[in-house]
């Protein structure tokens, strides 16, 4: 994981080091989220046929368990997804790929990001600021 700098207090995206670190930690998070919601089985899929009888698990209710951890996700991926886009417009899934995917600058700028490390470092920092208020 990259080292990360925390806002001074003279900074207008300042925030805590705990706040920041959890921030920080949260949007880690996000290839795992995606990867989950990809590999995601239906479990009435699990449902074996027989002439003669009907199988299933031993979960009664695994259907909308599988739901309510499928909303959960997304849930959890649109607020990172949705600040992003607010924060930085055009730029949102380079800042998701920078933040999330913890790509440092150097390597999306070989991948063609439209804009300086300035402006990258500056949108980075208010996603955030953002970010903190929302979770």
């Amino acid at each position: 994981m990259a080292e990360h700098r925390i806002p001074s207090k003279k900074s207008i995206y300042y925030l805590p080091k705990e706040t920041f670190l959890t921030v920080v930690h949260y949007c880690k998070q996000y290839p795992e989220w995606e990867a989950e919601l990809k590999t995601m089985e239906d479990p009435r899929k699990a449902v074996a046929y027989d002439q003669d009888r009907v199988q299933t698990s031993c979960d009664s209710d695994s259907t909308s368990a599988f739901a309510m951890r499928r909303l959960e996700l997304s849930k959890k991926k649109d607020t990172v997804d949705r600040v992003a886009q607010h924060v930085a417009g055009d730029l949102w899934h380079w800042l998701i790929l920078g933040v999330c995917h913890d790509n440092p600058y150097h390597y999306l700028s070989h991948r063609g990001i439209p804009c300086g490390k300035d402006v990258y470092y500056l949108l980075r920092r208010k996603f955030y600021f953002e970010m903190a208020q929302k979770i």
